[in-house]
């Protein structure tokens, strides 16, 4: 036994039997695992007393060196503190679903006195209802767009407070907003929209046709036809919805998920399906790649834990053919979510014929989900694969360039000029790997100068001890541009391969070579190179218009009356972005030290008068 078994043999020893999470690091302190446990020593013990054939258990007892825990009061507070470590730490040994993709999610603002909807990434510190996620942001649009004919709601950025607007925007003459902000509707008419636009996301469309049936009645009675023809077209719009949706079952108030997993070595697909007033309303299906073979309970638990941790909304029962590994945990902290007094088991397996069927309808979608998507993401590769080797012939490469760098300068005469870096591996976008540069040297336009300056800070500076070198560097530029860094990787003496790429006849260029290399325009390299080029010019694009944007929005601190470098340093600091300072109210600005109300106000006015 060697000195770090004998280490965590002792730490295991004294670790408390109370509900907690337990963190396994390796050499380097770099968290592997987060876990949790009613009891922390015994699930600690577990992965350490017999050897496993659990291909992550065995790579966990391979590379742990230390273990931590954190203790807590109940099983349910370290199932909510181990979701909340595993987004932030990203484990290399946890099953990450849902937080690997930016899935948009609805929201429904709710502390405005006029709520607003809107699509958004990720879930932040925003009071409100969300929806979701949604795995196709095509069908969400669309939806919301038919969502808001029937219960118009504001959906603009504008901040709708006491002081109102002059004159209704284009929603409004579309019939997809009520136009809170000119006075076109009141707080409780508005409410009662807001309250039956969330209704409709909850799948509660049958309670909404009875509700807008008698109030279409109330209107008729009181001879207010014009608001009972508004009553109607809704009523004809909610039927429509209904049509569309899948008659299954016979029970009118059946409300639960299906949730079922097909498993192809690492790759996983999960179908879930919705069921809302005995229909159903809705079908998505995630597929991932994971990092070891993983047994479907874990994947499912990980899949429920990380799902409803997104939405606000829990059905009254979650369908799905295995037993969860934290199910009671999980069904407490549902729950809690749910805000019932009953504790009956949200979490069961089928009961009956007619769940038994919808699971094996989601079992088979998706299973062909998973086979088609092994099938395209393999022909991709067979693609990406006959580029990188065409691109190493012609650039009489010694290997193929599975790293490759894109740079490009942006500017606009000569000011805020910056640089970009992204990164290829393997044909594909690694987006955590990209790099923006603020050119410090340069207080006039000179995209050579600027481009020698990237090149000898990444490949000379920090970056280079941080990040591995390419086997291909791509400039976007021609011959100047790819002169200027061949000269600074010649300072630096490292030997990269390096080309250009020149958007006007699309020519590749080799330092110092005065005839380009011209590639047929239908070629697999060439398009990869264009990809790359289109990307970082994308990326250097939209780092220049915001910083461009940030240095205006910052001058525009200063004209505001009585604040001055410290308030402002203040005001950033608490912010941290001037887009929060633009879309904060006065209660939200005076929380500020040294901001009192009567610079609160002038800042919102400020703002409002849009006087920048």
């Amino acid at each position: 036994m060697n000195q770090i078994e004998n280490e965590l043999k002792y730490k295991i020893k004294v670790i408390p039997e109370k509900p907690g999470v337990y963190l396994f690091k390796d050499e380097n302190n770099k968290i592997l695992y987060v876990g949790k446990a009613k009891s922390l020593k015994k699930r600690v013990r577990s992965y350490f007393t017999v050897k496993s054939k659990d291909s992550k258990v065995e790579a966990i007892q391979k590379h742990t060196t230390n273990i931590e825990t954190i203790t807590t009061q109940t099983e349910t507070e370290a199932l909510i503190l181990e979701s909340s470590l595993i987004k932030l730490h990203r484990p290399r040994y946890n099953v990450r679903l849902m937080d690997d993709k930016t899935y948009p999610f609805l929201l429904i603002t709710t502390d405005e006195e006029f709520p607003r909807v809107e699509i958004v990434r990720r879930r932040d510190k925003k009071h409100g209802i969300y929806f979701g996620p949604f795995t196709d942001i095509k069908a969400l649009k669309i939806t919301l767009k038919h969502a808001l004919t029937i219960f118009p709601i504001a959906s603009c950025k504008k901040e709708i407070a006491k002081e109102k607007f002059d004159r209704p925007c284009l929603y409004y003459q579309l019939k997809k907003c009520t136009a809170p902000c000119v006075n076109k509707i009141d707080v409780v008419e508005y409410g009662k929209n807001v309250k039956r636009f969330v209704s409709l996301f909850e799948g509660k469309v049958r309670e909404l046709l009875n509700e807008l049936k008698l109030e279409m009645d109330k209107f008729s009675k009181k001879l207010d036809f014009e608001k009972a023809a508004i009553m109607r077209d809704r009523i004809k719009s909610l039927e429509k919805i209904i049509q569309r949706q899948v008659i299954v079952s016979n029970d009118t108030n059946a409300e639960y998920d299906i949730i079922e997993s097909i498993n192809e070595k690492l790759d996983t697909c999960i179908q879930l399906l919705s069921m809302r007033g005995g229909r159903i309303t809705e079908q998505k299906n995630f597929i991932f790649k994971l990092p070891l073979e993983i047994l479907s309970e874990e994947i499912v638990t990980a899949f429920v834990k990380q799902y409803y941790s997104h939405t606000d909304y829990i059905p009254n029962e979650i369908i799905t053919s295995m037993e969860l590994l934290d199910e009671r945990a999980i069904n407490s902290w549902l729950h809690s979510k749910q805000k019932k007094e009953s504790f009956k088991s949200i979490i069961i397996r089928p009961n009956n014929k007619e769940q038994r069927g919808l699971l094996k309808l989601a079992s088979d979608n998706a299973s062909e989900k998973l086979h088609s998507a092994v099938k395209i993401h393999e022909l991709k590769s067979q693609k990406i694969t006959r580029s990188l080797k065409e691109l190493k012939n012609v650039l009489s490469l010694e290997n193929i360039p599975n790293r490759i760098e894109g740079y490009d300068i942006s500017t606009i005469q000569g000011t805020n000029t910056v640089a970009s870096c992204v990164v290829f591996e393997q044909g594909l976008p690694k987006k955590e790997s990209y790099r923006k540069f603020i050119i410090k040297s340069l207080d006039k336009q000179d995209d050579f100068s600027a481009m020698k300056e990237v090149i000898h800070r990444r490949f000379t500076g920090s970056l280079s001890k941080k990040d591995p070198f390419p086997d291909l560097i791509l400039i976007d530029g021609g011959i100047g541009q790819v002169n200027s860094a061949q000269e600074e990787l010649d300072k630096a003496d490292i030997e990269i391969q390096l080309i250009g790429i020149a958007k006007e006849f699309e020519e590749l260029h080799k330092p110092g070579k005065r005839d380009p290399i011209i590639l047929n325009e239908r070629s697999e390299a060439l398009k990869l190179l264009q990809r790359i080029r289109d990307e970082s010019h994308r990326f250097a694009i939209t780092f220049h218009k915001q910083k461009r944007s940030k240095k205006m929005l910052e001058s525009s601190l200063e004209k505001i009356p009585n604040l001055g470098v410290k308030r402002i340093k203040n005001l950033l600091e608490y912010f941290e972005t001037i887009e929060s300072i633009k879309k904060a109210n006065i209660s939200e600005l005076i929380r500020v030290n040294g901001i009192n109300r009567k610079i609160a106000e002038n800042i919102y006015n400020f703002y409002r008068k849009d006087i920048i």
